[in-house]
């Protein structure tokens, strides 16, 4: 059988969190494009086909919260729902329920967790 190979959006201003998460990704056999500020994310989603976003809330040039509800307003049906796992050191400006109307189920914490982070995208993904 022909396993089509996951492919991860991440989007963190920190170098360390996206080599991390890179290499871990990778490692696990996905492919995974990196952006350290939010103004590339959009036009990446529309070109190209992510299973999962890791989405940073504090973000240069365009925040998290913002690029969801743009992420969630996509005319295509399929992009317009992804997976989005939210991930910042400082969420207290939003709310449980602003994240669940985005669609974000899962909010980790920085610093961040790793285990929980591949379990967050493996339930969405595999």
């Amino acid at each position: 059988m022909n396993k089509k190979t996951k492919k991860i959006l991440v989007a963190d201003d920190s170098p360390v969190i996206q080599t991390l998460t890179k290499k871990i990704f990778f490692g696990m056999g996905y492919e995974v494009t990196g952006f350290k500020t939010g103004g590339p994310v959009i036009k990446s989603i529309e070109q190209n086909d992510y299973d999962a976003i890791i989405l940073d809330i504090i973000l240069p040039e365009v925040d998290g919260i913002t690029l969801a509800k743009q992420i969630r307003k996509l005319k295509d049906p399929v992009k317009s729902k992804l997976p989005i796992v939210a991930i910042s050191g400082n969420y207290k400006n939003h709310t449980k329920e602003e994240f669940e109307s985005l669609g974000i189920k899962d909010l980790l914490i920085k610093p961040l967790d790793y285990d929980q982070l591949v379990a967050a995208i493996t339930r969405y993904v595999e």
